[in-house]
């Protein structure tokens, strides 16, 4: 009796596994058979038909192999066609719930490079270019190894040289217009924060003439001795030396 009752459930056992299998597969095909429909649409440039196939991935099979593929593909397709509010929203959301995948360096990538082609001149808000700047320092600290991360460390160069620019920017025009506490306050951050900017010399020189036109000669004097020392030659310490 226990054996045939052990037969019984075996024969379940094994007829349960054969039918999850045989769902299992279906399910891999269906999805494997949207994800090249969609990857034939991208190839044709349809971005918006193919990013609708590739999240049919997602909602219909989202624990096949294919969904996080298509996840991905979907920053892709978003970013093709210049949806960059997407191509961040579905990054944050690809960091968040899969930080150990081997494609989170891509969607860290993919959110940066979006913030960084929204750069703005320098006279404008820099939102995006210190967004572009923590999202790729992120990605070099968690993923330095990557492809990706050496191409965001290049991209920093521009980076911080532009942040500096809009700093310089602002702080030579609240000189202008006698804001010397506005203009001490953006300088500092660009010698305390930016210390291998090209723009460094000039910092320097404009913080030194604004001590001399308000009376701190000793704190004028201490900083025309590193701009001496660090930078002997370069035409804004000579310029200092004629204050």
């Amino acid at each position: 009796m226990i054996y045939k009752f052990y037969k019984q459930n075996l024969a379940i056992l094994i007829i349960a596994s054969l039918f999850f299998s045989c769902t299992k597969n279906k399910e891999n095909n269906s999805a494997e058979s949207l994800y090249i429909n969609a990857m034939k649409l991208l190839k044709k440039h349809q971005y918006y038909d193919a990013i609708t196939e590739f999240e049919k991935i997602d909602n219909e099979f989202p624990f096949s192999k294919w969904a996080i593929k298509g996840q991905i593909m979907t920053i892709y397709a978003n970013y093709k066609n210049k949806d960059c509010v997407k191509v961040i929203e579905i990054s944050d959301d690809f960091i968040r719930l899969s930080p150990n995948s081997e494609y989170t360096p891509y969607a860290f990538y993919m959110k940066g490079l979006c913030y960084y082609n929204k750069i703005s001149d320098i006279k404008r808000s820099q939102q995006d270019t210190k967004e572009a700047s923590s999202t790729f320092r992120e990605l070099i600290a968690r993923y330095k190894e990557t492809e990706y991360a050496k191409d965001a460390y290049q991209k920093l160069s521009f980076i911080d040289e532009h942040l500096v620019g809009s700093l310089m920017s602002t702080a030579r025009y609240q000189m202008q217009n006698n804001n010397y506490i506005g203009a001490i306050y953006n300088l500092k951050e660009v010698i305390e924060i930016y210390r291998n900017s090209n723009q460094l010399p000039e910092a320097y020189y404009r913080l030194i003439e604004i001590y001399k036109k308000i009376g701190l000669k000793q704190e004028a004097n201490k900083l025309n001795q590193i701009l001496e020392k660090k930078f002997p030659q370069n035409h804004w310490t000579k310029l200092a030396k004629s204050i």
